[in-house]
């Protein structure tokens, strides 16, 4: 082979170390206590937020049961394993009026447009009371504050 073949090789394949080594340690996870209660699903328990390129994904271990999975990409939602477009997700699951960046917002800890949640940097809380829909998002790795 010749020497600059080897270098240019060489130089690919340090890249792509570095790129995977980045992309793949660029997840960051907070601990949580979540509580999601929908006329369609219920859970509550401590679980895990993870963030990465592209998606954000929250995990509830329900005591002695399967862990909820809520996945958020671009647009579409996965719960558990089933993924559909956000719009249909919100449809489905959610009253009339929500808008399909409904859960992108909350795990942001940010209150959806038109809504009324009580926000603070650690923790959300969204009420619906007309339509019983009750979401608390509260990190766990600062206290508990």
């Amino acid at each position: 082979m010749e020497n600059g073949k080897l270098k240019k090789i060489t130089f690919y394949i340090l890249h792509f170390t570095f790129y995977i080594l980045v992309v793949g340690c660029s997840v960051k996870t907070t601990p949580v206590y979540a509580v999601i209660k929908t006329p369609k699903f219920k859970a509550a328990d401590q679980g895990f937020i993870k963030e990465g390129f592209g998606y954000k994904k929250l995990i509830i271990y329900k005591a002695a049961n399967e862990p909820l999975e809520i996945t958020l990409r671009n647009s579409y939602i996965c719960f558990n394993d089933g993924c559909v477009e956000k719009k249909r997700f919100i449809k489905k699951y959610m009253p009339e009026g929500y808008p399909p960046d409904f859960f992108d917002m909350i795990l942001s800890k940010k209150c959806p447009k038109g809504f009324y949640c009580k926000e603070s940097k650690n923790k959300i809380l969204f009420k619906d009371r007309k339509n019983g829909i009750l979401i608390m998002i509260k990190d766990l790795n600062d206290g508990g504050n």
